[in-house]
């Protein structure tokens, strides 16, 4: 699933929006899975969104290109978006709990993966999570009922 937008608050929405109907669409990705890369994908794009606006544009504009993809094994989702560099290293959990600040951190403890790279004046975020394994509810792991 992909999408191409102007990186703005109303895109945060539209992204909830894919999300939503990911899930819709494939089914039978666990309920904490979902949460938590849904969670990571938002605190991205939010990221993209507040602190990426390039100061070089005229009127501030920039585009966040996302890709989702749920496979067998893990689920992925990458964006390019052409604001200014991130500092994604210097992302850590405060000790007390602020309102703000902790997207990247947060995202960071949710996924398996979250690599940051900059190149040719754009920004590339790729994250991944590896999938719960899922027991049918009449066996157990080991295979008996």
């Amino acid at each position: 699933m992909e999408l191409h937008a102007c990186a703005d608050p109303d895109c945060l929405g539209t992204i909830r929006g894919r999300v939503a109907r990911l899930w819709a669409d494939v089914g039978g990705v666990s309920a904490i899975d979902q949460m938590m890369f849904e969670m990571a994908v938002i605190d991205i794009a939010s990221n993209i969104v507040r602190h990426g606006r390039p100061e070089s544009t005229a009127d501030g504009s920039m585009t966040c290109n996302l890709i989702l993809e749920v496979y067998s094994d893990r689920l992925d989702a990458r964006f390019r978006d052409d604001g200014r560099t991130a500092h994604v290293d210097a992302a850590a959990m405060p000790g007390d709990l602020p309102e703000n600040g902790t997207g990247l951190a947060m995202a960071k403890a949710a996924m398996d993966v979250l690599r940051y790279e900059r190149c040719d004046d754009a920004n590339y975020w790729t994250l991944s999570r590896t999938r719960t394994r899922i027991w049918p509810p009449f066996l157990t792991p080991s295979g008996g009922t």
